[in-house]
């Protein structure tokens, strides 16, 4: 096998076997991974669990067509607080993880134990339309088990995901199985025999190989098609509009307050590092006569 040596690779692509009602997605990203958690420095451990969450929204974002983004957020209250992805219609990823810092890092993460009876959020914002949230509880340990079980109950179809990170590279197999009269032929021992054939990759498998080559290791005997790639990047939706106006959202006397305290108001984009500041100048005339502070 002819793993991959720090390739810039960063698509999507859906495959289908024929004669069979089962489908497809596989993910590979490698800088546009590595742009997301160099925005802060994170630990190893969180390097790859952002990255499995990555991963899982780039297979979500190519599933649940629409214009406008899609999240996936984990919340709780023990070590990790929250965990956010999110992907746009120009597959534009982005991510962050913000945890306990105060506290030591555990060597290996179990999102059942270390969120303490938390949960997955996956909201659908589409551009043009209403807000949809579709809540999971976080079962089993791993976030693929959690998403297979979102799946089941959302759509009433079995699927199955594997996800994997090791800080350079992320990667993410998906499959579903479709209502019994999409298959062109019957296969009824099709379900079992592709998951059975997809459980045996390995993590260094499903970040390493490119994807014909991971589909062939898996599925030579099969017949498998491709379609076309899609490439993903890195993109931040923040701007200096957008963070005014979420300035604007916490109340003109807290503004105020601030303008007199600091001489200023400075904020950062939690997701890609961008420094914003602002003057008493930027909310004139936006606050009225509370916008005064002398």
């Amino acid at each position: 096998m002819n793993f991959l040596n720090n390739l810039t690779v960063n698509e999507i692509q859906r495959f289908s076997f024929d004669h069979t009602n089962v489908r497809g997605e596989r993910v590979l990203l490698n800088s546009a991974y590595q742009d997301i958690i160099k925005r802060k420095e994170y630990p190893l451990v969180l390097e790859k669990l952002l990255g499995e969450f990555v991963a899982a929204i780039a297979l979500l974002r190519d599933i649940i067509k629409i214009d406008g983004v899609l999240s996936l957020q984990a919340k709780g209250n023990g070590f990790l607080s929250t965990l956010m992805t999110e992907c746009d219609e120009k597959q534009n990823l982005r991510g962050i993880v913000q945890w306990q810092e105060d506290q030591p890092v555990p060597e290996t993460i179990s999102l059942k134990d270390q969120l303490e009876g938390g949960y997955l959020v996956i909201t659908i914002a589409p551009r043009n339309g209403q807000t949809y949230q579709g809540i999971v509880e976080v079962t089993g340990d791993t976030l693929a088990e959690s998403l297979e079980q979102y799946f089941f109950q959302s759509e009433q179809l079995p699927s199955r995901i594997w996800l994997a990170a090791n800080g350079v590279q992320c990667g993410g197999l998906f499959l579903q199985r479709l209502p019994e009269e999409q298959a062109k032929e019957g296969d009824e021992d099709a379900w079992t025999r592709l998951t059975h054939l997809a459980s045996t990759v390995s993590e260094e498998e499903l970040v390493g190989l490119e994807t014909e080559e991971l589909l062939h290791r898996l599925y030579h005997e099969e017949e498998v098609r491709l379609y076309d790639t899609k490439t993903m990047q890195f993109g931040c939706s923040c701007s200096r509009q957008r963070t005014l106006e979420a300035v604007l959202s916490i109340g003109a006397e807290e503004i105020r307050e601030l303008l007199i305290e600091q001489d200023g108001i400075q904020v950062d984009c939690q997701f890609c590092a961008e420094h914003y500041a602002f003057s008493e100048a930027d909310f004139e005339g936006l606050l009225g006569d509370q916008a005064q502070t002398h």
